[in-house]
């Protein structure tokens, strides 16, 4: 810019000295040709007061005309009547003069003057004429206007000029850098702007480039303020897809990588921004997904084990990508599916039973009193069955949607525990079985029904898996600011495959003896869930055929 400016006040100034040199040379030519005038008026005054009357004037003039104005001088006499009388030109000149404008001016004003071309000399001449009071003397001398004066001026005009440039030159720069002065300045805060847009400008002699300066830093206030607000949003997004379970992806049109958080990176490996995904996804489900042009799609794909669907997103800015994780989904919903088919399968046996005997009794086909009461008792045995089968499955639905209503009291579970020893007394002395209790005097605050449904589902698996004449041991005790309540059995044991499965519903370990012992199938699973409400774990120890161990722990 410094250049441009430089090259502007140059071309402006060169234009100006030759305008300038040009009115300047006309002035002074003019002013030359005064002073010439007055000068030769002053020669031809000498020249009059010189002449003498009584002797010719052309011998007068040649004498005269050497010490006249110049050496081209030319000096003539001419009569009122406009005759030449005397001319050092030439000895006749026969024209008339009374015509010429400086003669003509001379007769009417005393003194005449005029520039024109010479007939007779063949140039340019400049004419003064005098009237000295019986004729008029007349001088002229070649004249060219300012041309005749160059010589002279061209050396004062040169120097002058290149004066005038140098310093002009000097002024301008020095102009042109106090011009650019604040541009530059603006310029280089601008360039080396921080990336927090901060800009620190001065104040100039511009109020011009002041009010720029004000906006400048207006916007660069305005710049941070909106620059923090949108890291501020940034750090909330980066949090809010930190703290999410599922995967989210963001690409651009040409499926390049925007954004990724942790759990996408777990699924489909690490990738960096502007990376583009389809070199690095392998799912072809996936990769087909992103290549189509619909809207919204939904994609399954399995990751180690794992089974996750995948919502597919066009958006303006390119395609989202959300992955949820349906195993547990998909797990529940197994886990429906054969739930109810279990519980289909554990009516249906009763129901059949039912109608069996019941079909039986209605048509008279059994006339023998005693075989009608044995009907009717196994009639009612499945009722039971049934009815306790459906109130296990209530009591679990209760316990898993937290919505069994709960009374907290101190419960002695040393008590609890005999009381139910008690009610098994009929099976224990069946089977005769070895028992013993060990507890120490505890007082917990729980709901007696719920604790006497867990210790009576633990002492009464304790009792059916049992060998006769083996042992059940009970102990009931505290460690560690916590309750453990641990029953034992000599029984047929729990393998290694069944133990992680013993707390699903309708699981057994033996299924004919379950169902020969009128068990549900739900009476782990109650415990389990149960156990969980009281913030609780349960430990499972079994050597087949050898005896189980199932100890609860309860925080105090």
């Amino acid at each position: 810019m410094n250049k441009s400016i430089l090259r502007y006040f140059i071309v402006i100034l060169f234009v100006t000295l030759c305008l300038s040199s040009t009115i300047s040379g006309t002035l002074i030519s003019n002013n030359l040709l005064k002073s010439t005038e007055e000068n030769l008026l002053y020669s031809l005054k000498l020249i009059n007061y010189s002449l003498e009357r009584d002797i010719p004037f052309d011998q007068q003039l040649d004498n005269i005309n050497p010490l006249a104005y110049s050496d081209n001088t030319r000096i003539s006499i001419i009569g009122y009547d406009g005759v030449v009388v005397a001319d050092t030109y030439k000895e006749e000149v026969m024209e008339n003069h009374l015509s010429r404008e400086e003669v003509k001016e001379a007769i009417e004003q005393g003194i005449g003057y005029a520039t024109r071309q010479s007939a007779t000399a063949k140039q340019s001449l400049l004419y003064v004429a005098y009237d000295a009071g019986d004729y008029i003397i007349r001088i002229s001398i070649p004249y060219r206007g300012i041309l005749d004066h160059l010589p002279s001026l061209i050396p004062a005009l040169s120097f002058s000029i290149v004066t005038s440039l140098i310093i002009s030159f000097v002024l301008s720069i020095r102009l042109a850098n106090k011009i650019t002065y604040p541009i530059t300045k603006i310029n280089e805060n601008l360039t080396h702007m921080g990336a927090d847009f901060r800009i620190d400008l001065p104040y100039f002699d511009y109020d011009e480039f002041n009010e720029v300066s004000s906006t400048l830093r207006d916007m660069s206030h305005r710049l941070r303020k909106s620059l923090k607000e949108v890291q501020l949003e940034r750090m909330k997004i980066d949090e809010i897809l930190s703290q999410m379970n599922e995967g989210f992806v963001l690409l651009d049109e040409r499926h390049r990588l925007l954004s990724i958080n942790d759990k996408a990176i777990s699924i489909l490996g690490a990738m960096n921004i502007h990376d583009i995904v389809t070199d690095y996804v392998y799912y072809p489900e996936l990769l087909n997904a992103l290549t189509r042009d619909e809207e919204k799609q939904e994609v399954e794909i399995k990751v180690e084990g794992l089974i996750y669907v995948c919502y597919i997103n066009k958006i303006e800015l390119g395609t989202t990508l959300l992955f949820v994780d349906m195993t547990l989904n998909k797990k529940i919903e197994k886990m429906r599916r054969e739930f109810f088919s279990n519980v289909s399968h554990e009516l249906k046996t009763p129901l059949t039973s039912i109608k069996g005997y019941s079909e039986l009794l209605a048509q008279g086909l059994v006339s023998d009193e005693n075989q009608k009461i044995t009907m009717l008792n196994k009639i009612q045995n499945e009722v039971n069955n049934m009815s306790r089968l459906i109130n296990d499955i209530l009591l679990l639905s209760k316990l898993e949607n937290m919505e069994l209503k709960t009374e907290r009291i101190s419960v002695h579970l040393g008590d609890l525990s005999q009381d139910i020893l008690d009610s098994f007394i009929v099976e224990i002395n069946k089977r005769e079985l070895h028992v013993s209790v060990e507890h120490d005097d505890i007082e917990y605050i729980c709901d007696p029904q719920q604790m006497y449904t867990v210790m009576s589902n633990l002492i009464s698996n304790a009792i059916k898996y049992n060998v006769d004449q083996g042992y059940l041991n009970i102990k009931i005790f505290k460690k560690n600011n916590h309750v453990y309540i641990q029953v034992s059995d000599s029984g047929i044991g729990i393998s290694h495959i069944d133990q992680t499965r013993i707390f699903e519903r309708f699981y057994r370990v033996d299924k004919g003896r379950s169902r020969q012992l009128g068990g549900t199938g739900l009476g782990l699973a109650i415990v389990k869930h149960t156990v969980s409400q009281y913030k609780g774990t349960i430990d499972v120890t079994s050597v087949l055929h050898k005896g189980t161990t199932i100890t609860v722990k309860l925080p105090l």
